[in-house]
Order: structure tokens, then sequence, then C-alpha cells
């Protein structure tokens, strides 16, 4: 079928250039000897058509240039300098005597300090970016695709792959080069969709331009593309390149992560590496952080336990578990460093057990944690607890 195809294609092009005259000047009503037959000259372009019984030159038309195809940047991500320095923060690992910002500040320093030296060996990331009117927003995405796969592309064995398009025709093409044929229709915000895989691939399509503002950091698409980026880097991280398991109340899934981990560390990170990418501070962008979040009186309002679960389909089934596990990451990261929260997705690899991985790495078991977050709850933000998960069924406690 493909020679077919590709002798057809060629006998098509040796026609259309057997027709086609590219230097004889001619004039409008003269004779011409091939039906169809063209000629371009001084920037009009003649056909030889039919009048009458006799075939001759047409009036006309200007020759308008081809918009060139999109340009195509298809190159590793460039390293970019990280030299924004960690403050200095006193801080008691799982301390219950804190507020937002000594927490806040502890585990972006643990972040900085790691992503600093963090030794940056050869990626396998290839980065395609289709040209795009909206230059803003594609710097901002750009910047931090690059710093995502500076500080985790070595977590990708086979190389990872980022496509940033202007419409979602040219990215689909460019995820089927990569072997994988998806739609890409996932709304982030207005303005950006995305899709990625379960392994190491993922595509935005931009079609509205953004700034990058400090205090909306999550306004631009910078924290999409480093949050969904780091899903792919849990999946490289604990071998469940199928899909990482969740929580869902079942017997089966007992052992699974909880959905506070996977999306609190995502949301964390997301919101890090946008910072850090635009030099920035994540601190003054973390009142609106806690903000992304549906209008529902439950939100935030249940024991951290309740976020574990996730049922289908849907951010908010039974309970929104991406702020909560935010904070519940700043929690672990202040007190046990950034390497160290990686490393509780590394063993889970091994024992397929997130309690028993979370006690080796983190030193205290989860319970112990869960206790100790839902005390300080208040002192760094959230709401107390108002609501309990009955089942699978939210409800506000009388």
């Amino acid at each position: 079928m493909k020679r077919l195809l590709a002798t057809s294609l060629i006998g098509c092009l040796a026609l259309s250039l057997n027709l086609t005259v590219a230097t004889a000047a001619v004039k409008p009503g003269t004779t011409c000897k091939t039906l169809g037959q063209t000629s371009t000259s001084a920037g009009m372009k003649y056909t030889c058509i039919k009048s009458g019984k006799k075939l001759v030159w047409s009036k006309g038309v200007k020759v308008v240039k081809a918009t060139p195809a999109p340009a195509i940047t298809q190159t590793p991500a460039p390293v970019p300098s990280i030299t924004q320095a960690p403050a200095a923060v006193s801080f008691e690992p799982w301390s219950l005597n804190i507020d937002a910002k000594s927490l806040s500040d502890q585990a972006q320093q643990s972040f900085l300090i790691w992503a600093k030296e963090k030794v940056v060996v050869a990626n396998k990331h290839t980065q395609i970016i289709q040209t795009n009117s909206n230059t803003s927003r594609i710097s901002i995405l750009k910047k931090a695709d690059d710093l995502s796969a500076q500080l985790f592309g070595s977590y990708f064995p086979e190389g990872s792959l980022t496509v940033i398009a202007a419409n979602e025709v040219w990215a689909i093409d460019q995820l089927a080069k990569s072997g994988w044929t998806t739609t890409c229709r996932n709304q982030g915000m207005p303005g950006v969709s995305y899709c990625l895989d379960n392994d190491k691939r993922q595509a935005y399509v931009v079609t509205g331009n953004a700034g990058y503002d400090p205090r909306n950091p999550g306004s631009d698409g910078g924290a999409l593309l480093a949050h969904e980026y780091f899903h792919l880097v849990q999946a490289n991280l604990s071998k469940t390149i199928t899909g990482v398991r969740v929580k869902s109340g079942d017997a089966e899934t007992r052992n699974a992560l909880p959905d506070w981990f996977i999306e609190g560390s995502a949301d964390f990170v997301g919101f890090s590496v946008a910072a850090l990418s635009q030099n920035a501070s994540y601190w003054v962008g973390k009142p609106r952080m806690a903000t992304y979040a549906p209008p529902e009186e439950s939100i935030n309002k249940n024991a951290i336990v309740d976020y574990e679960i996730s049922t289908c389909c849907g951010n908010n089934t039974p309970t929104y578990p991406y702020i909560i596990g935010q904070f519940a990451t700043e929690y672990i990261v202040a007190s046990i460093g950034f390497q160290k929260m990686l490393d509780i997705w590394i063993d889970y690899a091994t024992t397929r057990n997130f309690e028993k991985s979370f006690e080796s790495i983190a030193g205290i078991s989860k319970e112990t944690f869960y206790e100790k977050f839902d005390q300080i709850r208040t002192k760094v933000g959230l709401p107390p607890i108002s609501w309990r998960l009955d089942g699978l069924v939210n409800k506000k406690i009388s």
C-alpha cells in the first residue's frame, strides 16, 4: 500500500511539473498549447483556458506567496541557570509551632537547595514548538518546560517529550510521530488545552495569550505544564508507567497512593518550578494558589485522610485533593527535604505500599503525620475540620 501511494505521488508530482511553465513570458488572450498549463511572469500567474474552440492564456492573477510551514524547534531543552537564593529559615521537622509563612519558606528553601545542587546530566528530553502568535504565553511554557527537564529529565530512561502547539491537529500529528495517538482537549484554562500519557509525553495547545502574574501564578499555564510533567515523573519514579494507582476505597487499592499525595506533590512542584523559571517568589502567589478550587462549601474542610480516595471521574469526587495535598507536601518537604519526598515515590516502586514507603523514608508513620497535619491546618491557612467522608459521600458534621 505504501509503495503504491508513493508511486501515485511521484506520478502526480511529475504531471504537475509538466504543466507548469515558470519562465515563459505570455500575454493574456494569446494562444497556448495545453489546457491547464500555467505560466508565472512578473508576479502574475496565467492559466491556459478554453475560449470557444481556442486555447488561450487567461487574464492572470497576482501571485501570493505561500505562508511558510510552521517553524519547529526540536532541541533538548536548554539549561536555565538557578540563581535564586533560598531564604534562611529556622524550622523544626514536624513542628506544630508553625505558621503559613514559615512552612512555605522552609519548603521552598528545601526545594531550592535541591534544585541548585541538582547535578545537570544529559537527558533525552525533546521539546517541539509550533510557531504561534501568542508569544508571551509560549515563552512562559517554554521556560517552565526547560526547567522541568533540567530538574527531572534524568528520571526518564527513554526520554520525555513536550509539544507546544498553536492548534490541536498539529499537536496530534507530532504526538503520532512519537507513537501516541490521542486527542488534546483537556481544558487547563482559557487559551490552553493539554493532554499527556502515562509515561513520557505531553502536549499543550495554546490559543490565547497571557503574561506572568506573580500574584496569580496559575493563570498563564507555566504551573500547569510543570504540574503535568511531574505526573510523568511520578510514574517513572514509582515504575507505574501504565498509570499511577490511587486509593479508591476498596480493598484492592488499600496500599496504593493517596490522591492528596499524587495531586498535592504535583501542585507543589508545578507552582515551585513556575515561580523559579520566572525568577519569582512562590510565597507571593501562595494566597491565590489556595483559591483554585471548585466553589463548594466543603472545600478543604475534611480531615486529610478523606483526601486519599479518588473515584471516577473528576477532580472533586468525593473531595478535592489539590490544595490540601499541596499544603501537606509543603509540610513533608519542609520536614525531611525535597529529595526524600521523591524517595517516597522511588521506594514505592519496590514496596507497592504507600504506608511502608512513607514511614521508611519520612521517619514517622502515615497516621502520625495525619495527626500532626490536622493539628497545624488552621495555623497554615486551612479551615477547621467540619466535614467527613461517609463511604463515598461527603457530609457536613452536625
